[in-house]
């Protein structure tokens, strides 16, 4: 992983942090501090930020050949850093299940930090540029750091990043998304919203039926 991203403490109060199935593969969703630019190109400062991390062939290429989703599965692989930005309240229509709770500065502070860290950063410290855009496709892909294997999947990241805020257990042996809310602290689940009701949601989230190969 990246060297340790150092980030400005947040303004003082409560800070939303959710995350979201999208069946099979899981995200976090956290409230970005007003005024900060941590989202994607064309959505910087925007008031939620949905991360994720996954294969680079099977979701920033979209390749879905057998060879493809072999290689996802049992070969390290590239991965890929996923990044969009959501207006307040974020639109997660489309969802299985969403948990959520409320953080303290300092803990939203250690969150964006350690999820930034999944991100390869130049020289200069900021993240590498991003991926070539994609018609389609909702938010941006950047390339990332670890290599990606079914035993250390999306859904395994998910846990292990809230885990180095605070916010999840250990993620020892998670692989499919249904593993993940056991481990959460603290969280409470929520109401999703019916899938046709916002145009926001990307056909990528809803192509991702195979078991953890994706952000």
């Amino acid at each position: 992983r990246a060297p340790l991203v150092r980030l400005s403490q947040p303004p003082a109060g409560r800070y939303r942090v959710l995350v979201a199935d999208w069946g099979h593969h899981t995200a976090i969703v956290v409230h970005q501090p007003p005024g900060w630019r941590l989202g994607p190109p064309g959505a910087e400062a925007a008031p939620f930020l949905e991360v994720a991390w996954g294969d680079r062939r099977y979701f920033h290429g979209r390749e879905r050949s057998p060879q493809a989703v072999a290689a996802a599965l049992f070969l390290p692989t590239d991965s890929v850093f996923f990044l969009a930005g959501h207006p307040d309240p974020p639109r997660l229509a489309g969802t299985v299940a969403v948990w959520e709770r409320q953080v303290e500065a300092p803990t939203l502070r250690a969150l964006l930090s350690t999820l930034e860290r999944s991100a390869q950063r130049g020289g200069d410290g900021e993240r590498l540029p991003p991926l070539p855009h994609r018609p389609g496709q909702r938010g941006r892909f950047f390339p990332a750091h670890a290599a990606y294997l079914w035993s250390r999947n999306c859904n395994g990241w998910t846990v292990q990043r809230l885990r180095e805020a605070g916010l999840a257990s250990a993620p020892t042996g998670v692989v499919v998304a249904a593993q993940v809310p056991g481990r959460l602290r603290g969280f409470r689940p929520v109401a999703t919203q019916d899938k046709s009701s916002s145009p926001t949601v990307s056909v990528a989230l809803h192509t991702r039926r195979m078991v953890g190969l994706s952000p």
